[in-house]
């Protein structure tokens, strides 16, 4: 996948990850469309979903664990935690972690 330029104008509808694993590996279908109004629309749906259900992630004060950081009616929240996943989905992430090759995570 080239590198293309946010500019507001262009705006790709698809199914793609924007990682590598779904650029070399994976078999996905897109579109670039230069519609200037779709394109502000979808950041304006973007930035509106990011507010509600998104997080930031930074490492924690020790340097080595991870923080998440959401954002509610009080302000910024700060997680120790992966937000949302269960001790079942951590416990498989763990179990079946070791048998993933690294450039597939």
């Amino acid at each position: 996948m080239g590198n293309r330029q946010v500019d507001q104008s262009t705006v790709y509808i698809g199914s793609v990850n924007l990682d590598p694993r779904s650029e070399s590996t994976n078999t996905e279908l897109g579109l670039f469309a230069r519609c200037p109004e779709l394109a502000k629309e979808v950041i304006r749906v973007i930035n509106i979903s990011k507010l509600q259900s998104s997080y930031r992630l930074r490492f924690a004060p020790d340097g080595e664990s991870l923080e998440w950081l959401a954002t509610d009616d009080q302000g910024e929240v700060v997680l120790s935690e992966e937000p949302e996943v269960t001790p079942f989905m951590r416990l498989r992430t763990m179990f079946f972690a070791p048998f993933v090759p690294e450039q597939l995570l």
